[in-house]
């Protein structure tokens, strides 16, 4: 007799996202010609200087395990770009190398999270949040947030909950929303949650792509508040998986072992490549430069069409638009855009429950042709809904 379990994975819920880039990707096998704005992924090759590092790093042999918190170069340069640009002096002993911004979110979420410790995110909201916590199986609080709130979470509605999460995680800038948290709320945050015994995680992996204003890092903020950031976005260097989180120093050895454990040590040829990361700043201004114009262009576009935007985004590459013009679920929606227009985008759906049927999300991480057909396409498929 087969015995029928049930798994953590059976509750994880699909990545929209990703299977509608897997079907778009069909299509085009298939001679389709397809607009993608679902991916959240820079289109940008990686930096020159980074490549040569990485052959450099493979001909000096290293290949090897390295220090499971990661190369002490490479926790040195970070804390050293933390001085050289938001004049913070962090210790080194506090940066943990990680693969990817998801490994720092799966080492963070092991050490702090359990039954008894629920997550608190908000909705909509980054979707792998959750499910890093369903594998440590940890309940999920979800906070609503919309343009009442500037799609941030408040203290006061940390103060409505009737059990506090042991971690909060707020990315700023945003995916899906794009928008950029006030520092005062972040710091309102932090001080509510440390009184409390609670924990603020920032994820700040889109802090290079910021519009039209400065934001500092949390980490100016308070000592009490974990930042977690890596490469993936801001240097177009997705599948070098290469991220970092900066902890208190009580949490650095907790997490050391976990990390022994699951990832032995982050890449290595990867973290040897990242040590010239921080030194080809023209060309990652131009990047960003370049996503702001897109942006710039998306906007008015969407709103001419219907979509309902009320707070512009101040960074990353997403655009967060409702659909209730249409009368639509986003699901639908998505779906008969790929298939009528031969435009992909994300419904709702995979950044929560509220509203996530009157919402959409556009990655404007695609090259300014592209979005300009994309949008023509659009245009004339909402005509005949």
């Amino acid at each position: 007799m087969i015995m029928k379990t049930t798994k953590r994975s059976d509750k994880i819920a699909p990545f929209y996202v990703m299977e509608l880039l897997e079907k778009a990707k069909s299509m085009e096998a298939l001679g389709e010609n397809i607009v993608h704005m679902e991916v959240g992924e820079p289109d940008f090759t990686t930096p020159q200087a980074v490549k040569e590092r990485a052959i450099e790093a493979v001909r000096e042999n290293r290949t090897f395990y390295t220090h499971s918190l990661g190369i002490p170069e490479l926790r040195n340069k970070i804390a050293e770009h933390y001085y050289k640009t938001e004049n913070i002096d962090i210790s080194p002993e506090r940066i943990v190398i990680t693969s990817g911004a998801s490994g720092a979110f799966l080492l963070l979420s092991a050490v702090l999270l359990d039954r008894g410790n629920p997550l608190g995110v908000s909705d909509p909201g980054y979707p792998c949040y959750r499910n890093f916590a369903l594998l440590v199986d940890s309940p999920v609080i979800s906070i609503p947030v919309s343009e009442e709130t500037g799609f941030q979470v408040t203290v006061d509605q940390l103060r409505g909950l009737k059990k506090l999460p042991k971690a909060l995680i707020v990315s700023t800038p945003s995916n899906p929303t794009g928008i950029v948290y006030r520092e005062e709320t972040m710091y309102e945050l932090s001080r509510f949650l440390s009184g409390k015994g609670k924990v603020l995680v920032a994820d700040e992996l889109y802090k290079g792509l910021i519009y039209g204003k400065k934001s500092e890092t949390a980490l100016a903020l308070s000592e009490d508040i974990v930042v977690i950031n890596g490469f993936s976005k801001t240097h177009a260097m997705t599948g070098w998986r290469l991220g970092w989180i900066v902890v208190p120093q009580a949490l650095v050895r907790p997490i050391q072992k976990v990390a022994q454990n699951v990832f032995i040590s982050p890449p290595t040829i990867s973290q040897y490549a990242a040590l010239c990361a921080f030194d080809v700043k023209d060309e990652l201004e131009e990047m960003r430069k370049t996503y702001e114009v897109r942006r710039d262009f998306m906007l008015p576009q969407l709103k001419k069409m219907g979509f309902q935007i009320p707070i512009d985004p101040e960074g990353a590459f997403y655009i967060y638009a409702g659909i209730g013009k249409w009368g639509l679920d986003s699901m639908e929606f998505v779906e008969r855009a790929l298939n009528e227009a031969k435009v992909a985008l994300t419904p709702g759906y995979d950044f929560g429950i509220y509203k996530a049927g009157s919402h959409i999300r556009f990655s404007y991480a695609n090259n300014l042709k592209m979005l300009e057909e994309g949008c023509k396409r659009l245009e004339t498929w909402l005509q005949t809904l």
